[in-house]
């Protein structure tokens, strides 16, 4: 079909198109891509609350003289620029240790998911702002052949990955899937994957609150008054006597081993059991193996912003040589086997992976190709 030809396509033909989620042409689409970038950045977030967590993930970056609120294209580089600050500042991993940890870091990760489910909820048309949802009205193959055009100008070698990356990426997919689609996909393949991490952070989350309940059931706190050659200079003349009994004193060396996986005894979210409660052991164990998140599919009618920081990653070592050292010292054998679940670290070594992918797809498809358009090489 010719240019001509497509741009007189009848209103009825035109209709039939949209509902495919599918340009009207290759010229249309690639109108639709530079709207887009040009769209401020603002009319991607779906409220305050976005706003505010991309704030926490990427905000110090929106002052930097590389980035432009005003448009998508110039908030891209906050995500580049966060991805490498997480480089430079993480520690050198060996192989073996790196199939454990988020290839992008858990910041970055975490920031490129979260605009995965901004870009997916604007695109499934849930939210009043359309600018955003008009622009992603396209199919897969034809956002892809635009990214692969001569507006993005990549070095010789960006543009040889970018090929590459594209080919394997589509395999999967089909060039008629619509974005919205794309990007649901995307998502039940990171979710799938998150919910293996997800289980062993609610097991963790359990066996901290079993071991703060054992803790603060065999511990006693009393003032006992100072000797004068001891009271400080500010006049206090007590202290604070810490007596614990011997299985209050390992749930406390539990409740410090388990800081490693940034669970806090101090945080309200921890599971807690009835100060009654006969077999507290039985409780926190029962919940620990009830793990069932209730979460919807991605690309199925819901409330904008329902998947959002709930499958965010956490900020913990996934390494099974930190969860064999663990499970080896603990003071409730019970919780031994869900752990062992975990090792020698296959399972998360496979959850990682498809998070990395899952990563990188987003990365490829709504970072890297804003970060080349226009660009003079």
């Amino acid at each position: 079909m010719s240019y001509n030809e497509r741009t007189r396509l009848t209103l009825d033909e035109r209709l039939a198109l949209a509902a495919q989620s599918k340009a009207s042409s290759p010229e249309a689409a690639a109108a639709l891509v530079w709207r887009f970038a040009g769209l401020p950045a603002a009319y991607v977030f779906c409220g305050s609350s976005d706003v505010e967590a991309m704030t926490e993930l990427t905000g110090e970056f929106w002052e930097d003289s590389r980035v432009d609120i005003d448009s998508y294209r110039g908030f891209c580089p906050s995500f580049e620029l966060a991805l490498t600050e997480d480089s430079d500042s993480g520690q050198e991993l060996s192989r073996e240790e790196s199939q454990y940890h988020p290839l992008w870091g858990v910041r970055s990760s975490n920031a490129l998911l979260l605009l995965g489910e901004m870009l997916l909820d604007q695109a499934m048309g849930r939210r009043p702002q359309k600018d955003v949802y008009h622009c992603l009205r396209m199919t897969l193959g034809q956002y892809l052949d635009i990214l692969t055009g001569p507006d993005f100008r990549r070095s010789e070698s960006e543009a040889e990955w970018f090929r590459f990356w594209r080919n394997d990426f589509i395999k999967g997919c089909g060039e008629d899937q619509p974005l919205a689609e794309t990007l649901a996909m995307i998502l039940r393949r990171y979710i799938a994957a998150w919910k293996d991490i997800g289980r062993l952070d609610h097991i963790l989350c359990c066996l901290a609150g079993l071991a703060l309940h054992q803790e603060q059931a065999g511990t006693k706190y009393e003032l006992e008054p100072l000797p004068e050659s001891e009271r400080l200079k500010d006049g206090a003349s007590l202290s604070l006597k810490v007596d614990r009994t011997e299985s209050a004193q390992s749930a406390w060396h539990c409740l410090m081993a388990l800081r490693r996986y940034d669970i806090d005894p101090s945080w309200d979210e921890l599971p807690k059991a009835n100060p009654e409660c006969e077999d507290p052991q039985e409780y926190f164990l029962g919940l620990a193996r009830e793990y069932a998140p209730n979460l919807p599919d991605p690309g199925s009618e819901m409330e904008v912003k329902t998947l959002r920081s709930q499958i965010f990653l956490p900020y913990w070592d996934y390494s099974p040589g930190t969860l064999r050292e663990l499970a080896e010292n603990l003071p409730f054998p019970e919780f031994k086997p869900l752990l062992e679940e975990y090792l020698p670290g296959d399972r998360l070594a496979a959850a990682m992976d498809m998070i990395n992918m899952a990563v990188t797809d987003l990365y490829m498809l709504w970072v890297e190709p804003y970060l080349w358009m226009g660009k003079t090489v």
